[in-house]
């Protein structure tokens, strides 16, 4: 290990977790090093625009990371981070996996992982459904600002009803949304399809916003009450690995 590099890489982690800055001074102590090993360390993270000084004489980051943030997000490929975890979630559980991106008012369907099943589910990629009567949809939607929901319940003034179990008025779907965000994921109890059960959770992004979900989707003879409860961790596991991977930190 180059020990300069080691210590420049300390500086900005100790920095990051003040917005005003430390002084010199503050930084050679949680460094453990002398005064002037880490003015000499500042100043070429200065001149490379890694830090930068206040008025008061404080280091903060620099703009660079500004620069190298919406070089990395940009970069984010979600196909390509998701797909190896929701194939290994899969093989884990033997059941179809549904990785959905929010759409306007709808979700749409941007990957699919089969099952080993005799019994299989039609679905297709590119295929749209609402976001109301799907557990990716009420999962995705529970996360979105107040604005966002108050829009669609303008949009989606008619609850198609689908089978005898979708959601009826947007009082009932508000309250599956409350419960979703309480339990961190949720369901689809034959609410688009008969016979289909699924269970979902959202993605979260490095700015803490979901726009896409994951899905558990399998026939209702496999799909008992007992099963979903033992999928719920493998599904919560699989979305906070992608999760991370786009960049996003619990609070």
């Amino acid at each position: 290990m180059i020990q300069s590099v080691d210590r420049a890489m300390k500086i900005l982690d100790f920095l990051k977790n003040n917005p005003k800055g430390y002084g010199v001074t503050e930084v050679a102590t949680h460094l453990q090093i002398a005064k002037s090993s880490a003015h000499r360390l500042l100043a070429t993270l200065v001149e490379h625009n890694y830090v930068q000084q206040t008025e008061t004489q404080d280091y903060i980051l620099g703009l660079k990371f500004i620069e190298m943030n919406q070089y990395v997000t940009s970069n984010l490929d979600i196909l390509s981070i998701a797909h190896p975890l929701i194939e290994e979630l899969c093989q884990e559980i033997d059941e179809i996996i549904h990785l959905v991106q929010l759409r306007d008012f709808e979700v749409v369907y941007i990957d699919k992982v089969e099952n080993n099943q005799s019994i299989r589910i039609y679905s297709q990629i590119g295929r749209t459904a609402p976001l109301y009567c799907t557990g990716v949809g009420k999962v995705i939607m529970a996360y979105q600002e107040p604005q966002y929901i108050e829009n669609y319940l303008k949009f989606q003034k008619e609850f198609t009803q689908f089978t005898p179990y979708t959601v009826k008025n947007s009082g009932e779907l508000m309250e599956r949304l409350h419960q979703i965000r309480k339990n961190g994921f949720g369901y689809d109890n034959q609410e688009h399809e008969l016979d289909i059960r699924c269970v979902a959770a959202p993605i979260f992004d490095y700015q803490n916003k979901v726009q896409f979900a994951i899905s558990v989707t399998g026939p209702i003879q496999r799909m008992t009450d007992e099963k979903v409860r033992k999928l719920i961790p493998y599904v919560l596991e699989c979305t906070q690995q992608i999760s991370k991977k786009l960049g996003f930190v619990p609070k």
